[in-house]
């Protein structure tokens, strides 16, 4: 059986990087985003525009991506394991920071997004985030994040879900060590 496995956590911690080095690590295996074409096109503008005058609507913009991305998962998940860089939790847990009453719900009459067998939230302490980002260049996101208050928030959204996935330490590690242990939380499936 293919499983989908799904990396979150706060931008700079890794996620993307370890979800490199696990599909490296299982041959044949595919690495998605959950934003993929074309939305990934336009996800900066929409983030400009519509996240502070119309939450409903970037809300919607960013369940309907993950509504696509399900789409792609699927088709992969037939023959191969996929990890996936963020997915339904990410928007469930950014709409309700920005007010929204949203859930994660992966299933309703309009639509079905496909449920993760794993998903793993990346902890890491604030200063080496911080780091990595200044590395990268910080988006729109990254810049809002810099507010303690607003991060605290992402992190207690992300605590009212933790019920729904497994927290690596990445502090400390390296990414071949994080994979490692995730691969350790993949036997357990």
């Amino acid at each position: 059986m293919c499983n989908l496995i799904v990396l979150t956590g706060l931008d700079g911690s890794g996620t993307t990087s370890v979800a490199e080095k696990l599909h490296k690590l299982d041959a044949g295996s595919a690495l998605l985003n959950g934003i993929n074409e074309p939305y990934s096109t336009v996800r900066e503008a929409i983030d400009h525009v519509t996240r502070v005058d119309s939450p409903t609507a970037h809300y919607l913009f960013y369940l309907s991506a993950n509504v696509h991305a399900s789409f792609l998962i699927e088709n992969a998940l037939k023959s191969r394991n996929v990890y996936c860089v963020r997915h339904l939790i990410d928007t469930v847990v950014s709409h309700r920071v920005s007010g929204l009453n949203v859930d994660l719900v992966y299933e309703t009459d309009s639509y079905k997004i496909r449920k993760p067998n794993l998903i793993v939230f990346l902890s890491v302490e604030e200063a080496l985030r911080q780091e990595r980002l200044e590395k990268r260049g910080k988006s729109y996101l990254d810049r809002t994040l810099d507010n303690d208050s607003f991060r605290d928030k992402f992190l207690k959204e992300f605590k009212s879900f933790s019920g729904h996935f497994k927290t690596v330490n990445v502090s400390g590690k390296t990414v071949l060590q994080i994979a490692e242990e995730i691969r350790t939380l993949m036997n357990f499936l």
